[in-house]
């Protein structure tokens, strides 16, 4: 069968035009796939542990440490100290922030923490945003 250049041009352009489509679609799977990859790398990379002496103000940052004090206020926040071999740290848990491990820590306990740095009363302390015992 014999069919005009015109349509026989739509017809390749269209599956060019498919083909291109299709090798976008992939590019774009892998490139979200490998940007999540490197999140979970990054977060949960225990490389990024620094120490208490290190923390600098405004920096989210994780630390490992023991609990030397545990204090849970009438409000439900959860208030630890947490030292390491180069000094030692206030932690705030707050009650919204739903970090329920803050609740089952003890004194004496390894915790690694990460969490803002803020500074209140010329002191450096952590507000948490997750708490795992280690």
């Amino acid at each position: 069968m014999f069919l005009p250049p015109k349509v026989v041009r739509k017809f390749h352009f269209l599956s060019y035009f498919i083909k291109v489509m299709n090798i976008i679609k992939i590019a774009i799977v892998v490139a979200i796939l490998g940007i999540a990859a490197l999140f979970f790398i990054i977060r949960y990379n225990e490389q990024n542990t620094i120490q208490v002496t290190e923390l600098k103000q405004g920096q989210i940052e994780r630390i490992t440490g023991m609990v030397n004090s545990v204090y849970i206020s009438k409000d439900g926040h959860a208030f630890l100290k947490v030292a390491d071999t180069s000094g030692e740290v206030s932690v705030i848990a707050f009650k919204n922030s739903n970090i329920d491990e803050a609740y089952n820590v003890g004194i004496g306990d390894q915790i690694s923490v990460l969490g803002r740095v803020e500074e209140y009363k010329g002191q450096l302390e952590i507000i948490a945003k997750e708490i795992k015992i280690v």
